[in-house]
């Protein structure tokens, strides 16, 4: 029965997790197993066959409900490219709240605002750099050992964030132009390209969380400046490749998918006050 029960969870994770702005731990949270399921991947050395019957059925049923819904956003982003693509720009616009709360959770230091101003001028560099990257010019589905690198870091990226209750891993890959590609290849299962993504998501689950973890406690308001310098930043490169004709069908349901988008985010990220004083503790 609990092995039933946690293929359950975990496909109503995967399920989040493929949609960017999502996020998978406050899924986790909401589903009264993130506590476990932390507990499980730091103590994994420790308690090995205790944490493994717990986790083998949550990535299980991840595993299954990514595939399972992927298959639904790679045909949204082929038919609905602008639409869908204003979708994410409403949940990257809802997330910006609750990042400002915990930016600025116990008063705004100047030092602490550095990183935001790094971030954002590095993704809006990135936006404005001349020359064509690979993703917009059409989907990734070969692997390069450069490619293989890039998707490699994104999946430690997005691995750590997923583990983060109000973040998205997704909408990392998203933010560092990975998502469409990636979506594609689980649907198609497409495994040269999924091979660094899960090496990465992998490191990123057993090592990375704990790095975070440290900057989290040691400098928490300069790391949630950083995360918000990145994610606002994001948008520059999301409107270049969204584009907008409103005169078109797809323009008109872009502003619907993008008011969409914000309250989804919005509703997701909201943050009760004891559960925000448990998520800090």
């Amino acid at each position: 029965m609990n092995f039933l029960k946690n293929l359950i969870c975990g496909a109503c994770i995967g399920i989040a997790e493929a949609i960017p702005g999502v996020s998978g731990g406050t899924v986790a949270v909401l589903l009264k197993i993130y506590d476990e399921l932390i507990g499980s991947i730091s103590k994994l050395r420790k308690e090995f066959k205790k944490s493994i019957l717990f986790l083998i059925p949550i990535v299980l049923g991840m595993g299954l409900g990514l595939f399972g819904f992927s298959h639904v956003i790679t045909y949204l982003l082929e038919n609905f490219p602008m639409a869908v693509n204003y979708f994410f720009v409403g949940l990257i616009v809802g997330l910006v709240p609750m990042l400002l709360r915990r930016s600025l959770d116990g008063g705004f230091r100047v030092s602490s605002f550095w990183p935001f101003l790094v971030m954002l001028g590095v993704m809006a560099a990135l936006a404005f750099l001349p020359g064509e990257s690979a993703e917009s010019a059409g989907l990734i589905t070969e692997m390069d050992v450069p490619t293989g690198i890039r998707f490699f870091f994104c999946g430690i990226i997005a691995a750590v964030c997923m583990i983060l209750p109000g973040i998205s891993g997704s909408m990392m890959m998203v933010i560092f132009g990975v998502y469409d590609s990636v979506i594609k290849a689980v649907s198609t299962l497409n495994i040269p390209v999924l091979i660094p993504v899960g090496l990465g998501a992998l490191v990123g689950i057993l090592f990375g969380a704990k790095l975070v973890d440290f900057f989290l406690r040691r400098f928490p308001q300069a790391t949630y400046f950083g995360i918000l310098g990145l994610v606002l930043g994001s948008l520059f490169s999301l409107f270049q490749k969204a584009g907008f004709d409103f005169a078109s069908p797809q323009g008109a349901a872009a502003i619907f998918t993008l008011a969409a988008g914000v309250a989804i985010s919005l509703f997701f990220t909201k943050e009760p006050k004891d559960q925000a004083d448990k998520l800090k503790a």
